[in-house]
């Protein structure tokens, strides 16, 4: 099969490739799979007592790896689950949990906030600002297309 890769697309798939495989070393060093570290950094992010769906919408995760996910930590008593209005439970950390964020994902954040200080703003904006146009204009050729 011969087919016709351009340029863009190669060094767009190498770029997104080498930031991924980063970010597998760098969850691995914790032991962690990349929604872990989604489910546990959206919670923090959004706070405790937030809901499945606060997630979904956060995180772009599927309400079903969630799902599971949350089971998981709840079955490693890192998480508690409280009833609010019916049928929505509220998510929480346990002592455990509190602990394990300490010691597993604090550092990592932390990680992730120093080296972005080696970016200039300007130049950060600038790189924000061609991603985002990226993303709409894949978004909006992905609903034309008729693939």
């Amino acid at each position: 099969m011969n087919i016709n890769i351009s340029q863009k697309v190669k060094s767009l798939n190498n770029m997104l490739c080498n930031i991924d495989n980063a970010y597998q070393m760098l969850l691995q060093s914790k032991n962690l799979s990349d929604s872990d570290y989604a489910i546990l950094f959206a919670i923090l992010e959004l706070g405790e007592g937030c809901l499945q769906k606060d997630i979904s919408s956060a995180s772009y995760i599927s309400k079903k790896t969630i799902n599971t996910t949350i089971k998981k930590f709840e079955r490693d008593g890192l998480i508690e689950l409280r009833a609010g209005k019916y049928p929505n439970m509220h998510i929480y950390f346990t002592q455990n949990g509190q602990k394990y964020i300490e010691e597993n994902i604090i550092p990592l954040i932390d990680f992730e906030n120093k080296f972005m200080e080696d970016i200039p703003d300007k130049e950060f904006e600038h790189m924000a600002e061609l991603y985002l146009k990226y993303i709409k204009i894949f978004k909006q050729k992905v609903e034309e297309a008729k693939i």
